[in-house]
């Protein structure tokens, strides 16, 4: 009877059919025992339509040591859901990861914009489709507490939740999640396209693959299209992945000026057997991946080699008239005007070149041109992209919440691509995109990474459970990945075991180790960091350790921003740069200043560096910049004295101006909140006292205040944080302060603690 009881347990769990939670949905355990489990949340239809695909993806998972948990449900709206992922997490053995298949309810977040690396949009001012994070943060993150706002009117299967002002005000996942979600608009049916990428995931988690193949690309426009930023990124990467330049055929490095039309060069590469990681940097859309830009890159053999379908080849001088063209027609009044006189001037073009004729006789064929200069949906459709991990540091490629979007084009298309990830908003494009990349090398599994660096709006695209093999085939280090990855899962928190991990010659190690102490820092931690910063050999090291020193933002954090504001490495200069000016330190002038006025070849640090000293008092920056370029050798001193004064001048007028607004209970309360709302990306320091006094004003404007209160909430590098602090804590406990003042007083405080 035994033996029958036991067989009549195995049909029902190949069936799906067992244990019933709440609702419709269904748990199928873990194969066995584990040390870690694996979610699978999957919808009714999609995990009958691949019933087999899924249960192969369990079954090679937990043939590697992961248990599988599958979720079988139809929700009808994302807090039931919610609830039951709780329910399973709570359980032991730990979960360490999850992957929401299909029809699962999508979350579009709201009042948590600090959470986004650079997304800054009016909430009540604009449409709540645009203003609103689709996020999975809202699934893998249960520390933070969201409250029901809508449904979509015209989408039932996304849905909009606030942050409460009482939530934790940071994220950190409690494990690491991704989506498969087809594209609706590829021509397949979703479910076909699923069972087909599910094929695939099984056949690569049976291969033994190393990390010694990445092809890395930077796009127009993307940093100032520095070629610093190219340059140094190349050094960083070799110590991240050191097998991948044992050979020429193991790296490559992309640049938007190598072709007028890269995205055919491009298409080679994505396409080529046996690359493990490709990564994108570069401007987006959900449909598009901008390469090229309006005017593209000069060939200097004067033609247009790869795929030309029916074009002709073309010179330069006709490749800019084309864009040229393109660019006026999208201009209208005084703009079109003004971009006409200055291309005439600068160019010696003609009146004649903009006439309604030759506009009206070229627009068909420089239409055509503008479709090849970047890479769309319909484009993808007709590719194979083979790279096995793909990184889309771009804004919006990652919006799987769109029919059809460049993410989900790449994992569900004919390629062999098994993991992505993108950004479902715009994202800055100082952020450090690359960050612990290194742990793949070491075969971390791609969801530990993202897990470590993961933003509302960055999410995984595919199988988060995909790892290569750390070493290589003269090296084989299987096991310590396989350590690495228990240890992310089980020990993340235990500092003996990560002091082990920082005393290990290898970077990646190293870094991984600064990142997890983080989480349960040893004494003296900050002065650690600091020593790593001032000391290691390796930029990867260096720049966790300024990373890590900036969440700190303790009495180590001047000295930090000095020490990397002459690292060698692009990166760290270019982040000491940008916190300098939310830290306020006047100290950090005279290094700031030098920086402006001698660091031409790194154009993106220099940028940074000239918005930073806008938050600095501007009759300090100008006194330095005479001080500096009175010793100078450079060309025409009093020039550009002058234009340095003219600029800072000008800037603290406009600051001034902005103050008086927000101060003058007068004004009109639009313009008052406008002028706020600035202060979020540029911390005028020198304000504070008065933003201060106005927030305790209980007799002023509410709804200003409630705006101002948010706006403080920006300020956690600055000198004047612990004031800011202590007048928000005043006003908290002030008894006459209005209700909704006080729900985003208690929500800036969470944040700058």
């Amino acid at each position: 009877m035994k033996r029958v009881f036991k067989i009549l347990f195995l049909i029902l769990i190949l069936t799906g059919s067992v244990s019933v939670t709440e609702g419709k949905s269904r748990i199928i355990p873990a194969g066995g025992k584990f040390d870690t489990r694996f979610l699978i949340v999957v919808d009714k239809l999609s995990y009958d339509a691949a019933l087999h695909e899924i249960w192969d993806y369990k079954k090679v998972l937990e043939k590697e040591g992961l248990g599988v948990v599958i979720l079988v449900g139809e929700w009808s709206n994302p807090d039931i859901l919610r609830g039951e992922i709780k329910k399973i997490y709570k359980k032991r053995p730990v979960l360490e990861g999850a992957v929401f298949i299909g029809d699962i309810p999508v979350v579009r977040v709201r009042n948590f914009q600090h959470a986004t690396t650079a997304f800054k949009m009016d909430e009540e001012n604009f449409p709540i489709t645009e203003s609103s994070v689709t996020s999975d943060r809202f699934y893998d993150d249960l520390d933070l507490e969201f409250e029901f706002f809508k449904v979509d009117e015209s989408n039932p299967r996304h849905f909009y939740y606030n942050l409460k002002e009482s939530s934790p005000q940071k994220i950190s996942s409690e494990f690491y999640s991704a989506r498969m979600l087809p594209p609706t608009d590829l021509g397949s049916d979703p479910h076909l396209l699923l069972r087909r990428y599910l094929r695939r995931v099984v056949e690569a988690h049976k291969d033994v693959n190393y990390a010694d193949r990445l092809v890395i690309f930077n796009g127009h426009g993307y940093n100032s299209d520095c070629l610093t930023v190219w340059q140094n990124q190349q050094f960083a990467i070799k110590e991240q992945f050191p097998q991948a330049f044992r050979s020429s055929k193991g790296n490559g490095f992309y640049n938007f000026r190598q072709d007028p039309f890269m995205k055919f060069k491009l298409y080679e590469r994505m396409q080529r057997e046996g690359t493990d990681l490709f990564v994108f940097h570069k401007h987006g859309a959900f449909d598009t991946q901008y390469v090229n830009g309006d005017i593209p890159a000069q060939n200097m053999l004067g033609f247009i080699p790869g795929k030309r379908s029916n074009r002709d080849a073309m010179g330069a001088m006709e490749v800019m008239s084309i864009s040229t063209r393109n660019i006026y027609r999208r201009y209208k009044g005084d703009r079109a005007l003004s971009f006409k006189e200055s291309m005439i001037a600068d160019y010696g073009l003609t009146e004649d070149f903009f006439s309604p004729e030759v506009l009206d006789s070229t627009r068909v064929s420089d239409s055509l041109f503008s479709a090849n200069i970047n890479i769309v949906l319909s484009d993808l459709k007709e590719l194979k992209p083979r790279s096995k991990i793909t990184i889309f540091d771009a804004c919006y490629n990652g919006s799987f919440h769109q029919s059809g979007y460049v993410a989900g084009y790449h994992i569900f298309g004919e390629g062999e691509t098994i993991v992505t990830q993108g950004n479902t908003v715009n994202v800055l494009q100082d952020k450090w995109s690359m960050e612990l990349i290194g742990m793949l090398a070491e075969g971390a599994r791609v969801g530990f990474w993202q897990k470590e660096i993961q933003t509302l709006e960055s999410h995984l695209i595919g199988d988060p459970t995909y790892r290569f093999i750390a070493g290589s085939k003269c090296d084989d280090r299987a096991s310590e990945g396989f350590k690495l990855n228990r240890d992310l899962a089980l020990n993340a928190h235990d500092t003996k075991v990560w002091m082990e991990y920082l005393k290990s010659e290898n970077p990646n190690y190293q870094s991984i180790a600064l990142k997890q102490l983080s989480k349960n820092p040893p004494p003296g931690y900050s002065d650690l960091l600091l020593k790593r910063l001032k000391e290691s050999n390796f930029s990867v090291v260096r720049m966790q350790a300024l990373r890590r020193l900036l969440d700190l933002s303790d009495k180590n954090l001047t000295q930090a921003l000095l020490i990397g504001l002459e690292d060698p490495y692009e990166l760290i200069r270019r982040n000491a740069a940008r916190f300098s000016g939310f830290c306020g330190d006047p100290i950090l002038i005279s290094p700031l200043v030098n920086t402006l006025l001698f660091s031409g070849e790194s154009q993106r640090v220099q940028f940074t560096v000239q918005g930073s000293l806008t938050m600095f008092d501007a009759d300090e920056v100008i006194k330095e910049s005479e001080r500096v370029l009175n010793g100078s050798s450079l060309l025409n001193p009093q020039k550009i004295l002058k234009d340095v004064s003219d600029y800072y001048l000008s800037e603290n007028k406009r600051y001034e101006n902005n103050l008086r607004t927000i101060l003058d209970k007068g004004a009109e309360q639009a313009r008052r909140i406008n002028a706020i709302r600035s202060l979020r990306n540029y911390n005028n320091h020198k304000q504070a006292n008065a933003l201060i006094t106005l927030l305790k004003d209980n007799s002023d404007d509410t709804k200003v205040r409630v705006v101002l209160a948010e706006a403080l909430g920006w300020f956690n590098w600055s000198i004047n944080k612990n004031d800011i602090i202590k007048a928000l804590e005043e006003v908290y406990n002030n008894k006459a302060t209005a209700t909704e003042v006080k729900a985003e007083v208690l929500q800036s405080i969470l944040r700058l603690k």
